[in-house]
């Protein structure tokens, strides 16, 4: 319970808070417009553990509990980082000795004061202070005072030659030797070094270069540094202490002493960073900085400033008896009270939180739990009122930078009027159901009016029981500057669960030169960088190559692992001239000397349906959001339901299941079922076009085969969805009871044996597959069935069908579709091969459409026979449309041609990979810039060329230490024992050693004299 103190009241005393500027350097994101672009992309920036901070092969171990070893093999590193130290007039002695974490924090404060119009040479000091969020410096500092623990190491060095019984005089010189190597990649201690190695100097750093008078001090709340140091400024603005605030926070620290720490405290987690998902199984380490330039509302409006977000609340509070590294719902809950208190209004107004969200399975469920205690205290808030997300799910955890990431996050969230989507959540935390029912994961993501004002929370909780809330709101009109070139609903779907990577040569030689050259290249990316290496392999694709490569991952070791058994099938066993190879799961599509790309299109029917059925296009594309207001404006002028509001659904802010189902049962309605499933086929036709993708030959399954008559010329578009609403509208009106269908796992004969005898009406409506048999009747009759065929195991399924299509029961419908349908009487021409399922296979010129339509209301669907037909004309069969229905079927009818939908479920992206990828090999062209059009790509730099932090411990031996010492493997690992028969002469040996030693030594004393570091 929280303090009886604490009455819901405004604290009177409160000042806004303007937030005019802002800095970052986040891994992948050196300036907030990248942050930004990152953030609505869910562009996840974890990469395997550069060698250059912690070699894996040295420090990693699978097994937990291995001492001394760290269990997590990936992180997010900053890159491009490079501090201009001359330009700054900072000594290069200065500049050297001193931790990484010192210029971060000044290059962001810099950027922040920039961001927020400040020239930093003519800023006023007076009354401007620094606070800065740090835990422990960096992992720089820990590792350069280890050269002052030389004596220990030199102590350890001779006990263990002494005990392998080496000589003195040996000992001696492998000790200076030694020590030499040691120190070499530390700096020497200088008069730098200590203000250098402090966390409490970096803010003061900032204050010395700026001149700044208000003071500037590090506060340290572990992983909720940073957002204190938010909240500490914001009061020292409000006492009138400081009239300009530099806020933020810094942490480059993933070394031995973090790392495996987090490891033994099961922090880590070794899979993928699950986010507010039933999966969670802990966080993978980041580092970055973030600074916020803070001003009072009052002088900020009265100076003009620009202001990107309000700060009406902050809130600190700690755990008490909860524990030390055990996190109390009731402890977090107060941080977020006194928050709202100081803001004057409740957390029911939020729009979103952004939230601390490690992934750790207690963290996560505890966080929750505390924000949801801390809104029931101004009473019961609806489901799924206020959405939350995590920065950290795409930089990692940045400790004492994080508070400041996702504040920086929140802030421009509100300024730009979006809720920006979480990444890493697939499986929604069972809490949501449970405690935490006002809250939702944000998995989709929403963008308000420009007008509108958005109210947001950010909440921080830190190792030891330390919680910062605090409360903003939107400032000024949205700042153009953030704006990406490509539109937030675009971005907010480029992200993909898998990218295709292609690979062609001239031969099989050349492919394999060319799959070590994309193996080279794919070492160590990270998961953001897929998308931007797969474009790269596209556009560096040559048009004449025999021999060509596909690979379907969704992750940079997937990639790897693909890579290298492409790699051993091209050297133990190449594709012959002709051949083709797929791997068991798809993910490997290979070919030698292939020209076989007919394609085949099958548009699905009723039962296809799905909520969010080619969302990613009308999310990503103009052109199709466009079609999709064309097709609802066509409807609604023709009389018939709009299908937008039916198809599109934010399903993650559905209160439960039952409302899913309710939504799905709209969507089942014939009516706008039937012109929703024939405008997805159509879209995802346009879009296959695009893609350089067209049919020789088109057929469809029921409704399906109105699309097919539409795309091979029998009638336009807008006819189309008319005619698909029209008929569904008179098979679900049909008078008297409706029908119901259900399939049976067997043959059309087995089918015909179950329905035998059966009572009421009921009929073998389509013959799928050689086991698959949908019936259709009267509901008692089909319960019947389904009755006789579970007492012979055969599986069963009531369809989602609103009557019993393909039957007598339709009778009625077919009739007024014979005299109403809005299409031509007569097809006049087709401009490809066109298959029906219930005429003739091959449909021709001279047709009565409308009698043909009525027909195949009532008649039998004969797929076995179409597919036949359509295999003979084609190489590749796509299910064009929503669902996997028929690519299973055809499966089960024909070996081959191979059938892929475009999209089994929505938003799976694997799905039209494997068609490009399998388009590819069979020697389709392809227009790879469309592929990749309307998506986040950034130019790809091989890890080998980029800019990391490098951490001394892993920096190489200086070249003139390895080029003049002598090989000392004779001395310190001698091959036989002293005083043996074979002993040498030690005295020739020793003699000659001494004297290249002395040599050397000479040019250590001349190269110091000449840089004048012994003057």
């Amino acid at each position: 319970m929280l303090d009886q103190n604490y009455q819901q009241q405004t604290d009177k005393s409160s000042s806004d808070i303007a937030v005019i500027g802002m800095g970052c350097h986040y891994p992948g994101a050196s300036e907030l417009k990248q942050l930004w672009e990152n953030i609505l992309t869910r562009r996840q920036q974890f990469r395997r553990m550069p060698d250059v901070r912690l070699p894996l092969s040295q420090y990693y171990d699978p097994d937990p509990q291995t001492p001394d070893k760290t269990h997590g093999d990936r992180a997010g590193v900053i890159d491009g980082f490079k501090f201009d130290w001359v330009n700054k007039r900072i000594p290069k002695g200065t500049f050297e000795t001193s931790d990484v974490v010192h210029w971060l924090a000044l290059d962001v404060a810099l950027k922040a004061l920039e961001d927020a119009g400040y020239d930093p040479q003519k800023i006023s000091g007076d009354r401007c202070g620094v606070v800065l969020g740090n835990t422990l410096t960096g992992e720089v500092t820990r590792a350069n005072t280890m050269r002052l623990r030389w004596p220990f190491v030199a102590r350890s060095l001779r006990a263990a030659a002494q005990t392998k019984g080496l000589s003195e005089v040996m000992i001696a010189d492998l000790l200076v030797t030694m020590e030499q190597f040691y120190k070499s990649v530390f700096p020497p201690i200088t008069e730098d070094s200590l203000a250098g190695g402090l966390a409490n100097t970096i803010a003061g750093r900032i204050c010395n270069f700026l001149n700044l008078d208000g003071g500037g001090y590090t506060v340290d709340g572990a992983c909720s540094s940073s957002l204190i140091a938010i909240a500490t400024a914001c009061n020292h603005l409000v006492n009138g202490e400081l009239n300009l605030a530099l806020a933020g926070g810094v942490d480059v620290s993933l070394d031995t002493f973090e790392l495996i720490g987090f490891a033994k405290t099961k922090a880590l987690t070794a899979g993928e960073m699950n986010v507010y998902d039933r999966r969670a199984s802990g966080f993978i380490p980041g580092e970055g900085c973030g600074f916020a330039v803070l001003k009072r509302l009052e002088d900020a409006r009265r100076d003009g400033d620009y202001i990107y977000a309000v700060l009406h609340g902050w809130g600190i509070s700690s755990d008490g008896k909860g524990g030390i590294t055990a996190p109390s719902p009731q402890g977090q809950a107060k941080a977020l009270y006194r928050a709202y208190q100081k803001a004057g209004y409740s957390p029911h107004e939020l729009d979103f939180i952004e939230g601390h969200g490690t992934g750790t399975p207690k963290g996560d469920r505890t966080e929750l739990a505390g924000i949801s205690l801390a809104m029931s205290y101004d009473g019961e808030l609806a489901p799924r009122s206020c959405g939350i997300t995590s920065f950290k799910s795409i930089v990692g955890h940045t400790k004492a930078a994080a508070g400041i990431g996702g504040f920086i996050k929140a802030v421009i969230a509100a300024n730009q009027r979006v809720l920006p989507p979480t990444a890493g959540c697939k499986e929604p935390n069972l809490i949501f159901d449970d405690v935490a029912q006002s809250l939702y994961p944000i998995l989709q993501g929403e963008i308000r009016n420009a007008e509108d004002t958005l109210k947001a929370g950010v909440f921080s909780a830190g190792f030891g029981g330390i919680n910062c809330h605090v409360a903003i709101s939107s400032g000024d009109a949205p700042a153009q500057k953030l704006k990406s070139d490509l539109a937030e609903a675009a971005l907010m779907v480029s992200g993909q669960e898998t990218e295709v990577f292609v690979l062609g040569a001239v031969s099989i030689e050349g492919l394999l030169a060319r799959t070590q050259t994309v193996a080279n290249l794919a070492t160590g990316i990270s998961l953001g960088e897929m998308i931007d290496l797969a474009a790269r392999l596209a556009e560096e694709l040559e048009s004449a190559v025999a021999v060509k490569a596909a690979i379907i991952a969704s992750n940079p070791k997937q990639l790897e692992s693909s890579l290298k058994q492409l790699q051993e099938i091209l050297n133990d066993r190449p594709p012959a001239p002709g051949e083709v190879y797929v791997s068991p799961q798809a993910e490997i599509w290979l070919s030698n000397q292939i020209k076989r790309d007919r394609v085949g299109f099958l548009f699905p029917g009723q039962g296809s349906q799905k909520l969010n059925m080619s969302r990613t296009l009308i999310q990503r594309y103009q052109w199709a959001k466009d079609f999709l207001h064309q097709a609802d404006s066509w409807l609604s002028e023709m009389g018939f339901t709009p299908i937008s509001e039916h198809i599109y659904r934010p399903l993650d802010r559905a209160v439960d299941q039952e409302q899913v189902a309710a939504w799905s049962k709209e969507l089942t309605a014939s009516e706008v079922a039937s012109p929703a499933l024939c405008f997805v086929s159509l879209l995802w036709k346009r879009y296959l076009a695009r893609l350089g993708i067209q049919p020789v030959a088109v057929a469809g399954h029921s409704l399906g085969e109105l699309t097919a008559f539409q795309v091979a010329g029998a009638y336009d578009e807008k006819t189309l969805l008319g005619f698909a609403a029209l008929r569904g509208r008179a098979m679900s009106g049909s008078k008297g009871k409706a029908g119901a269908m259900a399939s049976l796992g067997c043959d059309a004969q087995t089918a015909m044996r179950m329905i035998t005898g059966v009572p009421g009406y009921v009929v073998v409506a389509n013959i799928n597959s050689p086991v698959q048999t949908v019936i259709s009747g009267e509901p008692d009759s089909i319960g019947e069935v389904l009755r006789r065929a579970e007492t012979e195991e055969i599986q069963t399924r009531q369809l989602a069908v609103a009557n019993a299509f393909h039957s007598e029961m339709m009778a009625e419908a077919a009739a007024y579709v014979r005299q109403s349908a809005p299409i031509p009487e007569t097809l006049t021409q087709t401009s490809i091969s066109l298959l029906s399922s219930v005429a003739e296979q091959q449909v021709l010129p001279g047709m009565n459409l409308r009698e043909h339509f009525a027909n195949q209301m009532v008649s039998q669907v004969d797929f076995v026979a179409l597919v036949k037909t359509l295999a003979q004309q084609c190489d590749l069969i796509l299910e064009v449309g929503s669902g996997k229905v028929l690519s299973g079927l055809v499966k089960a009818i024909a070996e081959q041609p191979l059938c892929l939908s475009v999209e089994s479920k929505p938003e799976r992206d694997r799905d039209l990979n494997a068609v490009v990828a399998s388009f590819f090999i069979l020697g389709g062209s392809l227009n790879w810039q469309a592929l990749y059009e309307n998506r986040l790509v950034r130019p790809f730099i091989p890890v080998s060329e980029k800019v990391l932090i490098h951490n001394p411990c892993e920096q190489p031996f200086p070249a003139e230490l390895k080029t003049n010492n002598i090989n000392n493997s004779s001395v310190t690992q001698p091959d036989f024992a002293p005083g043996s028969p074979s002993e040498p002469d030690w005295e020739t040996i020793l003699a000659d050693y001494f004297e290249q030693r002395g040599s050397f030594l000479a040019n250590l004393i001349q190269a110091d004299l000449e840089n004048g570091s012994l003057l």
